[in-house]
């Protein structure tokens, strides 16, 4: 069972951190990459890479025979799946097994026992285990129905075969159950390759508490505590510490004999987590479902315990024995940790892709990524792209020094969850422990508390990078002619923020000279876009002007072909420094704190704008695949009716009709590969009265 060549059966972050513990114990490490990762860092940060198929996970990362085979070529006698794809794969552990190499994990007979959350609630039921009550075997919305009145509202969906909260629905009332239904089974299906689903009560206003375990084939099984990961949003897990702020040293001590008996009862082996919910009044705990790998969250884990869960995984694959006892195990301060994702809070958290400009990770805390500046971010794989963790003594200082960190985390050219996490960890609720699964739900999430417009700092900074100059010289920084403008003119332009659907505001800057040598003034003027024609333009309305007065102004350009900078400048005596990236697009990226904001030049004003909006073209907002198409060419539909599902990044999301009408132009079936802005159909609008169009 000794092994010196591993490989690891995944990609990205999850590849560096199996390939950063291997290395450490001297053990040589293969990477494998598809068509869209040919330039990510595991492929060069590995021993050897083997190339194994076209960007589509299906047919790359969760192609079986593709790896085997990459272990064959390679010379590598053992594989550990990382853990996503095929970690939790009975087929592919056998698989592994059968060619003669090392599978890094349970067996395939706990992997399948535990992979189906049916047979693994009965499983846990007959071992003594508290679970929640429920029903499973359920095929037809009858049945579920007929389940659903038994344990009574509100119940929640869940895809047996799979988790991560994909296929899940929580249901509040009988009338919403056949659709919430077919929904759960659709998504299970496209992320699991099965549509069985079961149904459980909704325990509302409770905790997500998960417990590592680790078991080895010599007889030992012991618990490294809990963690916390009840801050999640649509079942998807965001922030995740430990210890838990709940849990007391009695109840975790009864949580984790709970964990061991479980995997006791069916001879576990290795790194795995039973996860549980604890009811409202921290006393009540039922078992969920058990993770049989290594879980995206278990960094936390290894910061309070200091130990490497990884080194634990490939010493258990080698037949070694665990080197300590449970009394070993110690939690010494507080870890906590959020996902870095791709995707946008300000427009329904779509995910996104695109150009990672400018990637720079925060110093002093821990960074799992494999990010770097120039990344492609696709929209084949999962959006979470990095992790950041923090440790420290006490959790007030781990969120603290936590929240610093998002501020200084540079994330430039693609939209992403960072300001949304940062305010996360400074929600009162947050601040004070007080964390349910139900916290975010709570939330005006697309409200102003949870938005920040920019800084002045970012808006000067804005119109001097674009209101100073007529496109830039190469670098993206201001020409020197702007340094030399005339005092009593200026330069002005009309700058616009388009960081979110709703950040329509647009600004008039002037960039002059002050009296003070080596100060520049910017005078801005908020207005409505002007009309096309000079006459309505100069009737437009205008607001009071505002001016700042910019001195010591540094602009740095670190690399011209990216486009991105710093600038440094003090506004009323107050110094900021601010990255800056200009996408490919000439939009201006600006990292204020841990907000990013983008703005754009602009030099036409579309006065058919308004029309355009009201028009009824449905567009893919992002690269997208077609899973399901409802509409049909001729067909009448109310607003907001489901036309057509998309997929990307493994998320659903539904197109609705933008507004009553009729559909035309539907030019997509179901499989097609959509790029961002390409046209799904049209709804020509029709009037309510007679029918005819509008």
């Amino acid at each position: 069972m000794r092994f010196d060549t591993l490989l690891i059966a995944n990609r990205g972050e999850i590849a560096m951190r199996v390939i950063r513990t291997a290395r450490r114990m001297g053990i040589r490490t293969v990477a494998v990459y598809s068509d869209a990762d040919a330039d990510s860092p595991h492929v060069r940060a590995a021993h050897l890479a083997v190339h194994i198929g076209p960007s589509a996970a299906d047919q790359s990362y969760r192609n079986a025979d593709a790896l085997i085979d990459a272990c064959q070529r390679s010379g590598a006698q053992a594989i550990h799946p990382g853990y996503g794809f095929l970690s939790e794969n009975a087929g592919f552990a056998r698989a592994v097994v059968d060619a003669g190499l090392v599978f890094v994990g349970p067996s395939a007979r706990v992997i399948s026992l535990m992979g189906n959350k049916a047979e693994a609630k009965r499983t846990m039921q007959a071992a003594g285990v508290p679970t929640v009550p429920g029903a499973q075997g359920c095929a037809t919305a009858e049945q579920i129905l007929a389940a659903a009145q038994q344990i009574g509202f509100p119940v929640i969906l869940k895809a047996a075969a799979g988790g991560g909260g994909r296929g899940m629905r929580v249901v509040r009332e009988a009338a919403e159950l056949p659709e919430m239904f077919r929904q759960a089974q659709s998504e299970a299906a496209s992320a699991f390759g099965s549509d069985e689903i079961i149904i459980e009560r909704a325990i509302e206003a409770g905790r997500h508490i998960e417990v590592q375990v680790l078991c080895d084939e010599h007889g030992s099984c012991l618990h490294l505590g809990e963690r916390d990961c009840s801050t999640q949003r649509r079942f998807q897990k965001l922030v995740e510490e430990a210890p838990s702020p709940a849990v007391n040293a009695a109840l975790r001590e009864a949580m984790g004999d709970v964990a061991r008996k479980a995997c006791s009862a069916i001879g576990y082996t290795g790194a795995g987590t039973l996860e549980f919910l604890l009811d409202a009044d921290q006393q009540h705990f039922y078992f969920m479902e058990m993770n049989t790998r290594l879980q995206v969250e278990h960094g936390v884990t290894e910061l309070v315990t200091g130990i490497d869960l990884v080194e634990q995984q490939l010493r258990v694959a080698q037949g070694l024995p665990l080197a300590f006892g449970q009394d070993d195990v110690k939690l010494t301060g507080h870890a906590i940790e959020v996902r870095l994702c791709a995707e946008d809070p300000w427009q329904g958290y779509l995910p996104q892709v695109g150009v990672m400009g400018e990637w720079q990770a925060p110093e002093g805390i821990r960074t799992d990524s494999a990010l770097q500046s120039g990344a492609a971010i696709t929209p084949f794989y999962d959006s979470m792209i990095a992790k950041l963790l923090a440790h420290a003594d006490s959790r007030a200082a781990c969120t603290r020094r936590l929240l610093l960190a998002c501020e200084e985390t540079t994330a430039l050219g693609v939209r992403t969850n960072l300001g949304f996490l940062q305010r996360c960890l400074a929600h009162p609720r947050f601040v004070t422990g007080e964390v349910t699964t139900d916290f975010l739900g709570q939330q005006d999430l697309d409200g102003a508390a949870w938005r920040h417009a920019p800084s002045e700092h970012a808006r000067a900074a804005a119109a001097l990078l674009l209101g100073a100059s007529d496109g830039g010289n190469g670098s993206g920084m201001p020409p020197r002619p702007m340094l030399a403008s005339d005092r009593s003119t200026g330069r002005s332009v009309w700058i616009r923020d388009v960081t979110s659907p709703a950040a329509t505001s647009t600004s008039e800057c002037v960039v002059r000279h002050a009296e003070s040598p080596g100060t520049l003034e910017i005078q801005s003027r908020s207005a409505t876009p002007p009309a096309r024609s000079r006459s309505a333009r100069e009737a437009a309305p205008r607001e009071p002007v505002q001016t700042w007065r910019i001195g010591h102004l540094r602009c740095t350009a670190e690399d011209a072909a990216r486009r991105s900078a710093s600038i440094a400048f003090s506004l009323d005596g107050i110094w900021r420094s601010l990255r800056w990236y200009r996408d490919a697009q000439a939009r201006l990226w600006i990292q204020d704190r841990a907000d990013s904001f983008v703005f754009e030049r602009v030099t036409n004003f579309d006065a058919t704008g308004d029309a355009q909006a009201r028009g009824g073209a449905l567009k893919a907002p992002m690269s997208a695949r077609v899973i399901a198409v409802f509409a049909k060419a001729g067909q009448q539909v109310a607003k907001d009716d489901p036309l057509v599902v998309l997929e990307s990044m493994k998320m659903e999301m539904p197109m609705l009709a933008p507004c009553a009408g009729r559909v035309e132009k539907l030019g997509v079936s179901v499989g097609d590969q959509l790029n961002a802005g390409q046209l799904i159909l049209e709804v020509v609008a029709l009037d309510a009265a007679t029918g005819e169009q509008a």
